[in-house]
């Protein structure tokens, strides 16, 4: 996975709104140009986000209104996810993110991006967020 560069949510999102930069990025995947990488937690930030968006509605209403969801077309999120590999979790992942909660005081979702990334060996992410500037060990790539 060395080679990889993981692609964070808001890339995604951005890229499904439209945004420029973000289709660069997307492309270069899609290319075959960089192997993108992603794990669990923003297969359900994309989602979420995703839907939100759509519905305009706020998560609580949308948990008391199961129909509305039934009735969303996911499959635009569902068709860019499936060009990246996912990266699994594991007991190993788990431990790193306490360190990364720990050293760079990133938000829980972020911290498991980071753990993600070193327990692979991936030293690039793709993304929008700053936060991620704090983590030593990852290049930031914006386009």
């Amino acid at each position: 996975m060395r080679n990889g560069v993981f692609i964070d949510s808001n890339v995604i999102v951005r890229h499904l709104s439209g945004d420029f930069k973000a289709k660069k990025i997307i492309d270069m995947v899609e290319s075959g140009e960089i192997k993108g990488l992603i794990n669990q937690i923003v297969v359900s930030e994309v989602l979420f986000v995703y839907i939100r968006l759509k519905t305009g509605k706020p998560s609580r209403y949308l948990k008391n209104n199961p129909d509305m969801l039934m009735k969303l077309n996911l499959d635009p999120v569902f068709e860019v996810l499936s060009i990246f590999t996912e990266l699994p979790s594991s007991n190993e992942v788990s431990m790193l993110f306490h360190e990364m909660l720990k050293k760079y005081g990133l938000l829980p979702n972020d911290a498991l991006i980071a753990a993600t990334c070193k327990h692979y060996g991936i030293k690039k992410i793709a993304t929008f967020d700053e936060d991620f500037e704090k983590v030593d060990f990852l290049e930031i790539i914006r386009s």
